[in-house]
């Protein structure tokens, strides 16, 4: 068998098996005193380990824009997602934790609100990436047909010598590969 085909079917028994949720988020940024409303979008796909428990993944992208400025987020993350009642939907807890990139065109300042600059005298800009932690907790619809999932996320990503973010988000997404699942039961 070539290595093409065992990749393909590799592939598609994780599928199979797996659930896939399309998300959209409006999320509650904290950072240095501010707070700034953004969204997001998320591709969320978790593994079963257990008929109401998963191992997630996910990537995603976070946008703010504050004022003039611009704050852009992209975290990686893995989790375990765990239903309260065993059944895959329902009320869930979900601990994550990855990396996140990130990017913005706020200037570093010191203590005194002096702009800083680099070795070539160009101001620097804050740095937004760095490990990220959180938790979440949620519903999803137990309906093969419609399982739409609500859920609350507080994130912080860990920077070091610049502040740190906070993102508290509220989360609505359509469960792509779950209603196979759910219609399994």
């Amino acid at each position: 068998m070539t290595s093409f085909k065992k990749l393909f079917l590799s592939a598609s028994a994780l599928l199979m098996t797996a659930s896939l949720h399309a998300q959209l988020e409006a999320t509650q940024l904290f950072m240095k005193g501010n707070s700034i409303t953004g969204v997001g979008a998320f591709l969320h796909v978790g593994f079963p380990v257990s008929k109401g428990d998963e191992i997630s993944g996910e990537i995603g992208f976070d946008y703010f824009s504050p004022n003039t400025h611009h704050i852009v987020f992209a975290p990686f993350l893995v989790g375990y997602r765990h239903t309260f009642d065993g059944s895959g939907a329902g009320w869930y807890a979900e601990p994550v934790a990855g990396y996140a990139v990130g990017g913005t065109d706020i200037v570093k300042t010191d203590a005194n609100g002096n702009t800083i600059y680099n070795s070539e005298g160009v101001a620097e800009d804050e740095k937004t990436g760095g490990p990220i932690v959180g938790l979440g907790f949620g519903y999803i619809i137990p309906n093969p047909r419609y399982p739409i999932n609500f859920g609350l996320r507080y994130e912080h990503i860990f920077v070091s010598g610049d502040p740190s973010p906070n993102m508290l988000a509220f989360r609505i997404s359509w469960s792509v590969l779950t209603g196979r699942r759910l219609s399994a039961q």
